[in-house]
């Protein structure tokens, strides 16, 4: 355990550190504040029903006076205390001032029992027994800083310096109590700091500990999934190819079964690889931390794809491009890009009907560029609606005309714009279709 005596903890759990300690300093405070208030009742009825003027308590109605205003001054901490923790928020400004609020009541309750030792005897070296207790209830229950406690400790010492002249006069009791004072302080200090460092030790490796789980709770979570995708959907595809394989070894032949069987086997090999292709751009995705862009003219680019799914892709379902006219530039990766248009456009026609129309527009808006992929097929549930990017999405559905969806399409394509600094959302209507958004940033032509 690092001790840190005289420095912060590091920068990297520091912030989350501080939020944590102001908020456990709050209810730590409004603790001590019900202990202390039944304290000073106690003191009071003792004074009311023994009528106690001791004779060890040289400064009697000062004390009792004091007595009186700790019971009008604790509640006032204590209910400023609910107010703070009933509105915590991590806010710099509201944290700074909760810390404020905290430091105040440890001066108080130092203070306090520096007050009680003042007036119990005319020697305060020889009762500094409540002055202590003060110190180390703050230096325990409260987490602050190493310069908020140099500040309490400075604070302190003047007060005890100052007040102490008011009770002795002889030079040697004065320099003496000074002494026990500081000797007092110090070990508060340390205390403090060993006490601050023990918690910053302990939050720092429950947090370590907590985000490695979370890392290896994600990290085996995707490895079933994938072990169960592949062993699932791989199975399938493979074991047609392998039986119809074995039909054509027996028929040997020709005519249109035979050719029918070629293309079952052609179009199940074309799965297979697809589910591979989606898996190995999934982990690449992951793994490179950035794309090389390029700046190009996005209406043209997209009126390439739009044209090739046109003649090649199209089935009955329509596909209109608008766009304003003008040139629109932006940066990208033109294969990863083709891959989002493909992948939206290819799930957009999963499931619309045989006279459904796809609309895509291309929009230049004043502080970014709009793509828009708008179907109006039989739109996603809205109880899906939030998981379709997920991975292995458990919203993945299949097309209308049999297509089977293995849930990561979606997740590339929102892989794929995050890494162009983009952003894509999406907006359904049942029965009425779906539009997928894209936003990526505008550049100057």
């Amino acid at each position: 355990m690092r001790i840190h005596f005289f420095s912060r903890t590091d920068s990297s759990g520091r912030s989350a550190f501080y939020s944590y300690y102001v908020l456990q300093n709050l209810k730590a405070l409004k603790l001590t504040c019900v202990v202390y208030f039944l304290f000073c009742i106690l003191i009071r009825i003792i004074f009311t029903v023994y009528s106690t003027q001791g004779q060890s308590i040289v400064h009697f109605n000062d004390f009792s006076n004091a007595n009186w205003l700790t019971l009008l001054i604790t509640p006032l901490f204590y209910f400023s205390s609910l107010y703070f923790i009933r509105r915590y928020n991590t806010k710099s400004k509201f944290l700074v001032l909760s810390q404020i609020f905290v430091l105040l009541f440890a001066l108080y309750i130092i203070t306090s029992g520096m007050r009680i030792s003042f007036y119990c005897m005319n020697n305060p070296r020889n009762t500094l027994l409540i002055y202590m207790v003060g110190l180390i209830l703050v230096s325990i229950f409260f987490t602050i800083e190493y310069y908020e406690t140099f500040l309490i400790t400075l604070i302190t010492g003047l007060i005890f310096s100052t007040m102490l002249p008011f009770y002795l006069h002889s030079f040697n009791e004065l320099a003496l109590n000074n002494i026990a004072s500081i000797l007092l302080l110090t070990v508060f200090y340390f205390i403090s700091r060993y006490s601050f460092s023990y918690r910053a030790d302990n939050f720092l490796k429950l947090k370590a500990i907590n985000e490695k789980n979370i890392e290896i709770e994600n990290t085996i979570q995707a490895k079933n999934e994938i072990l169960s995708i592949v062993a699932h959907d791989l199975r399938n595809p493979l074991t047609i190819i392998k039986s119809v394989t074995s039909l054509l070894a027996l028929d040997g032949g020709s005519g249109e079964d035979y050719y029918e069987n070629l293309q079952l086997i052609r179009a199940s090999c074309d799965k297979a690889s697809s589910i591979i292709n989606d898996l190995l751009e999934t982990a690449q995705n992951e793994i490179v931390n950035e794309f090389e862009l390029e700046k190009i003219e996005l209406s043209e680019f997209l009126s390439v794809i739009i044209d090739e799914w046109k003649r090649n892709k199209m089935s009955q379902v329509s596909i209109s491009f608008h766009h304003s006219g003008h040139p629109v530039y932006a940066y990208v990766h033109k294969e990863k890009m083709q891959r989002v248009m493909d992948n939206l456009i290819s799930n957009a026609l999963k499931f619309s009907g045989k006279n459904d129309r796809i609309e895509i527009t291309l929009r230049d808006v004043t502080e970014h560029i709009r793509i828009e992929v708008k179907d109006f097929g039989i739109g996603i549930p809205s109880d899906l609606l939030p998981y379709i990017f997920d991975r292995f999405s458990k919203a993945r559905r299949d097309g209308i005309r049999g297509e089977v969806s293995i849930g990561l399409g979606l997740s590339i394509v929102q892989q794929i714009i995050k890494k162009h600094n983009g952003d894509i959302t999406a907006t359904s209507t049942i029965e009425n279709g779906t539009t997928f958004s894209i936003k990526l940033p505008k550049v100057k032509s």
